[in-house]
């Protein structure tokens, strides 16, 4: 496989996405599994697709994962595999290894297994759920660290109109706005660009710096 291309080990429903996006991204991918029924899922749209099981490093040289620059083992439910897959592909010198976690008790373990990244989807999705239910004008959430997040605040049907240069969230509150999603459509805004009722905000920022603007953008201490 050539500098820069990608594999993605485990191919459950959060593999198979990674896969898809990688692909419509016109990235190289190598995908793998034990299971010829998941790696039948994605054969179709990816010749690079084989029947592999990642605790063996005989099977793994066999695909030639070693050349991949970035590594992805995707298997949430299946510990052992995991922590075996790991160790592996750290062995090989794989240069980037991100390893999914759903158990947090096992991530500063995989850690220091030798994984660069930890992601738990599992995790990020009970804190977006908290968080849009908590508030309910809040479409999406996405914690992007422990400080700051992206949030996605639909603006009421009784806002008033105005240029977000008017608004001056930045300085106010700390805010940045990124991006607009007004029906069909989506742009990143200028100073010039109307905010309107129904709008989709999409704003960076701390919890306390998006909550203020939040107050005042829908909530009881309106300003404008």
């Amino acid at each position: 496989m050539a500098k820069e291309s990608y594999a993605v080990i485990g191919l459950g429903q959060f593999g198979i996405s990674i896969v898809n996006e990688l692909i419509a991204l016109g990235k190289d991918v190598l995908a793998i599994d034990n299971d010829p029924d998941q790696v039948k899922r994605i054969s179709d749209v990816l010749p690079t697709a084989f029947v592999c099981d990642s605790t063996d490093e005989v099977a793994l040289n066999q695909v030639e994962i070693r050349d991949a620059e970035y590594v992805v083992i995707a298997y949430g439910d299946n510990l052992e595999a995991t922590i075996l897959t790991t160790v592996l592909l750290k062995d090989m010198g794989v240069k980037h290894l991100i390893v999914r976690v759903d158990n947090p008790q096992y991530i500063n373990i995989i850690k220091k297994l030798g994984a660069e990244e930890i992601i738990s989807p599992q995790q990020a999705a009970g804190i977006a759920l908290a968080n849009r239910i908590g508030n309910e004008d809040y479409k999406d959430f996405y914690k992007l660290d422990k400080k700051f997040s992206i949030v996605s605040i639909e603006v009421n049907q009784d806002f008033s109109p105005r240029p977000l240069q008017e608004m001056n969230t930045k300085n106010l509150f700390g805010v940045s706005l990124v991006l607009v999603k007004r029906e069909n459509t989506s742009f990143v805004p200028s100073g010039k660009d109307n905010i309107l009722p129904g709008d989709n905000l999409f704003v960076v920022g701390t919890r306390k710096e998006v909550r203020a603007f939040r107050e005042a953008l829908n909530g009881k201490k309106r300003i404008w």
